[in-house]
């Protein structure tokens, strides 16, 4: 009986590390997403910003790095390092679309300054 008991918390051991050393799935899905996301933020305007800029190279350096730690088998390293590209890359176009917000309505504001000058000439 003590036989068998043994081998059976020898063998739940040996599941127990298989099952650890297995690791994450690899995260191709959320890498894709963060991809798009970045390519989205480049198309909204985030290089003509420099904040957004900024933002949109950490989220292509995290990206990279996603890559490599994906190669290197280390696949919940790479799933945390493209949620923080996703972030980046999510606030990169957030800003391009706030500075371009911002230059809206400075220019709608000139625009309405001109108007209200040729009223009162």
């Amino acid at each position: 009986m003590r036989r068998k008991l043994a081998l059976q918390m020898i063998w739940v051991g040996i599941a127990t590390s298989v099952a650890a050393c297995g690791g994450a799935a690899v995260p191709q899905e959320t890498l894709t997403a963060a991809q798009a996301s970045v390519k989205g933020a480049e198309v909204g305007g985030a290089n003509d910003d420099p904040k957004a800029q900024l933002h949109l190279k950490l989220a292509n350096e995290q990206i990279e790095k996603a890559k490599k730690l994906i190669a290197d088998g280390d696949n919940e390293e790479a799933a945390r390092v493209i949620d923080r590209a996703q972030a980046d890359a999510d606030l990169a176009l957030a800003l391009a679309k706030q500075a371009k917000s911002l230059k809206e309505a400075k220019d709608a504001d000139e625009q309405l300054g001109k108007l209200k000058k040729k009223l009162t000439q």
